[in-house]
Formats: C-alpha cells, structure tokens, sequence
C-alpha cells in the first residue's frame, strides 16, 4: 500500500463539495479541459458515490483525501511484483 497524492486539480474537486450533502458535477467543476475525466476518474476510484438523476455523495475515503491531498493506493492485481528490467541483446 503506498500513499499518492491526488495532484491540484481532483484536490480542488474535492474541496468543492466537502461541506455538500449532495451535488452534482456543474458544482465542482475546476473550469479546465479536464474536470469530466478528473470526475470520472475520482467516481472510479471511489471517492465519490452516484446517487442517481446526476447527483452524486462523497464518500468517507473522499473525506480523508481532500483533507491533505493524498490517498491510499493498493494494486489491483495483488502478487505482481515490480517489473523486471530487459536484457539487452548484444548485437
């Protein structure tokens, strides 16, 4: 487990609507070219829960993260070293 930092733009997102019970994404939007994948992206990864009819809820994972900008980050796929580097093949 390592921890990551959720990087300016989906920290803004999350500070947006920490105090809202209930919001929709016009309500933290940033303004960048980016906010619609930066949304779904947060949606994905659990820091936001849809409700339904476009509102969505923070969620307690959220809450922790857009306190200091960073969260807990565990793989996927569990077992799986880190690569391994490549041979080089000699000419």
């Amino acid at each position: 487990m390592a921890e990551l930092s959720l990087g300016e733009c989906k920290w803004r997102m999350l500070r947006r609507v920490l105090r809202a019970k209930r919001f929709r994404f016009e309500d933290c939007r940033n303004g960048t070219r980016r906010d619609d994948r930066d949304f779904e992206w947060l949606l994905e990864n659990g820091f936001f829960t849809a409700v339904g009819a476009g509102w969505h809820e923070m969620t307690e994972k959220g809450r922790a993260s857009a306190d200091l900008g960073v969260y807990q980050y565990e793989p996927r796929t569990p077992g799986r070293g880190t690569p391994t580097a490549k041979k080089r093949r000699k000419p």
